[in-house]
Order: structure tokens, then sequence, then C-alpha cells
């Protein structure tokens, strides 16, 4: 079992999921041992994993295949150890009764004792000494700074890159906006950023796979408006059939390029995936990087059937059962309410005005807030509101909004102190 774990650990490749489960090796057999010992003293050195072959070389240990993520094969462990304890407790507990050497409050201590220490090693990833933080704090920041970029989730907006340093599994994010805000737009441009960027390379340890799920809108013009991004043609045109000779090349030759992307990018349609348990299964089986909900408040529910309970249902889900596979940003609605504010009168929008549930914020690592202003800048550009931060940030910055060139890249205000005058 022990093997198995360790097998599922390289496959998934991630030093930081290893090291999430922190010390665990009481869970281990004897002939387990050494191959664990030695993975974490890799990791420990080069703050990467190592390979079977190597594992193997070092200790003569082979492991076994697996067929299931690695914290299957943990709780197994888990639950190995404590019948395993439990058992050694009571029969060493059986023999402070027999006649000879018989001793109640010795046997009662003995039972207490073996209970208490299964308890701490169960709650041991959510209680820590801070004292054994070397390894853990240590090792995860030199495998982030040896990745870079790669490491993460990154939506390709350096505002918000830098705010967030990538998000991780158990991060969810949340887009808001009014209907035709453009939420499909900016949530398509942050799941191709880093997927295109890792392009020919495929690095499992910065996986940058997606699985998009679209709730409202066809698989054929979630695919046209990526290969408009893709290829830089104007979305409009690639729609209508309207693209010049030129423009029709580009189209080809980028699309032909990106079948030898390492990285897959899986566009769903939401009638395939009603439910929050539809793509948990789908999460499981393609094992993606990070996951996308375009229009996440039409997601069904089993059971549910009032649409506010619904989506309150489903965000909460979506944060217990999808972050922790990877990743995941969802794009909701704001209320009518928003609508009704008067910017001029600094009336803001905020988290107090997402539609249908409070749970979407609470749920949510980074809530953006996408707006559109009232001027002639709206054509080329639009503002994005940071109404929540992994650490409580504000903020806002500007996107591009250039449908000739599909340019959605964060426009970089100039310093007022780096102008140069003449």
């Amino acid at each position: 079992m022990g093997k198995m774990f360790l097998s599922a650990v390289l496959a998934e490749g991630s030093v930081g999921a290893l090291l999430e489960y922190g010390r665990i090796e009481h869970l281990f057999k004897a002939n387990e041992i050494d191959a664990y010992e030695f993975v974490r003293e890799f990791v420990k050195e080069y703050q990467s994993l190592p390979s079977e072959e190597t594992i193997e070389a070092h200790t003569g240990t082979t492991l076994m295949p697996h067929v299931e993520p690695a914290a299957y094969y943990h709780d197994l462990m888990e639950l190995r150890h404590t019948e395993l304890s439990l058992k050694k407790a009571m029969k060493q507990a059986g023999e402070l009764f027999l006649p000879e050497n018989k001793d109640i409050p010795s046997a009662l201590q003995l039972m207490t004792n073996a209970v208490m220490e299964l308890a701490s090693q169960k709650v041991q990833k959510q209680v820590v000494d801070f004292r054994h933080a070397y390894e853990i704090v240590v090792n995860d920041y030199a495998s982030k700074w040896n990745l870079g970029e790669t490491k993460g989730l990154h939506f390709g907006w350096p505002y918000i890159d830098a705010m967030t340093g990538g998000l991780g599994r158990g991060d969810v994010a949340s887009f808001v906006g009014r209907p035709a805000a453009g939420k499909t737009w900016q949530l398509l441009y942050a799941a191709h950023s880093g997927w295109n960027k890792a392009g020919k390379h495929h690095d499992p340890e910065a996986d940058q796979s997606r699985l998009f799920v679209s709730m409202e809108i066809g698989l054929l013009p979630i695919q046209q408006r990526l290969a408009a991004m893709q290829t830089h043609v104007p979305a409009l045109k690639l729609k209508n059939a309207s693209l010049g000779s030129g423009l029709i090349k580009n189209l080809k030759s980028g699309l032909a390029e990106i079948q030898d992307y390492g990285a897959p990018f899986w566009v769903v349609d939401g009638n395939l995936a009603a439910t929050v348990e539809d793509i948990w299964a789908l999460a499981r089986q393609l094992k993606p990087g990070a996951i996308f909900i375009d229009g996440a408040y039409l997601v069904k529910h089993p059971t549910e059937r009032d649409r506010f309970r619904r989506v309150a249902e489903n965000a909460e889900l979506i944060k217990q059962e999808l972050a922790p596979i990877a990743p995941t940003v969802c794009s909701w609605q704001f209320a009518k309410s928003a609508s009704k504010k008067n910017a001029k009168k600094g009336e803001k929008v905020t988290m107090d005005d997402i539609g249908y549930t409070d749970a979407i914020a609470q749920v949510s690592s980074l809530v953006l807030g996408l707006f559109q202003e009232d001027s002639v800048e709206t054509i080329k550009q639009r503002k994005v509101e940071v109404l929540k931060g992994r650490n409580g940030e504000t903020g806002s910055f500007s996107t591009a909004w250039d449908f000739e060139t599909m340019d959605f890249t964060e426009i970089v205000q100039e310093d007022v102190e780096d102008l140069q005058f003449l």
C-alpha cells in the first residue's frame, strides 16, 4: 500500500502535494519505509521528486503500480495503521487483565495513550508545531522559486499574479459581472494564458492543462474564441467566415502548432457536466491543472430546486469537491442592485451585490468584479476590480479590450514620476 502511495505521488508530480501530508513515517511498514525516507530526503536536498528508477537504485525497493490518486492510498494507510495500533494496544492491555499480573488502571492508561496518539497523528495536517516548519516552508518555497511563473495557476495579468503568487489546490476564484460584461472573454483569457505559455513543454509539477466547462455557450463558439486568441485573428470575422487570405493562413498555422502542445485543454459542454458531481467525475478522470466553470450559477443540483439555495449549495460543493483537485475559477453574476449604484455619487459595487448567495464570496480566495465604465475608453479597455484578495487585498487594474488583435492583456499605467518632459 505504501509503495502504491509513493507511485501515485510521483505520477502526480507535485512536491507541494507530498509536503501537505506532513510527517507520515508511522504509516509505512518495514518493507516500505526505506523508499519513503529516501523520497523525503531527496525532496529536502533537490526540491523535486525522484524517479522510480532512482528510488530502486538507492533503496532496492520496487514501487507498485497505482490506479487511484495518492490521497486514496494515504487514507487506506491511515486505516491500516489505526487497526494495527489498536490491536497491539488491546493485546498489551489484555495481558494486564490476567490474574497473575492484573492491573486495570495501567490497562486503561495504555489504551488511553494509544487512542490519544492515534488522534494526534490523524489531525497532524491541521495541527502543526511551528518549530518543525523548516522542511515544509523552505522546500515549498524552493520548488516554487525553481519553477517561477509555471507554478500554480496564473491568469496572465501581472497585477493579479503578483498578488496571488499563483493559485493552488484548494483555491476558488470568482469572476463576477452583469450580463454582457465580458465574463466569458476574461475567463477564457485567464485559462488560455498559462496554457499557451507552457506550449510544447509539459512539466507535471507545473501542470498547465485545463478543464473548461461552458454552461452558457456551445462548444464551437468557445473553440472559435480560443482559436481567435491563439492566432490573433478577429473573433467576429472568424465566426462569420470573413477572414482575408493572410488571416486564414495565420489561423491554420496557429491551430496546427498547438497540436504538439504538451498539456491538453479540454472544453466541456455544460449539458454533459450538469452538476458539480459530474464535473468532479470528469476532473478525477482527466486530472487537469486548473478547472474553469463559465456560468457556474447555471450548474444544476441533484436535489435542490430553489435557485438561490441551489447556487449556495453548489458554491460550497465547488469549494469542497473541485478545488482540492485543482484551483477552480468560476464566473457568476452581479445582482440588479449593482447596476443601480451611482459611481458619481461614490456608490461602490461590493461583494454584497453578488447575485443569489453570500456563499460565493465566502468560499472564494479571490473575487474579481468586471465593470464597464461609461466613457469612450470602454471601447478599448475594461476595468477589473479586486473585491477580495487571498489576504484581504483590494484594488483594480484595466485590461485591453481589442477584438481586432484579440488583446486582453493588462494595461500598465505609466507612473507620472517616470515621464520625461522635453
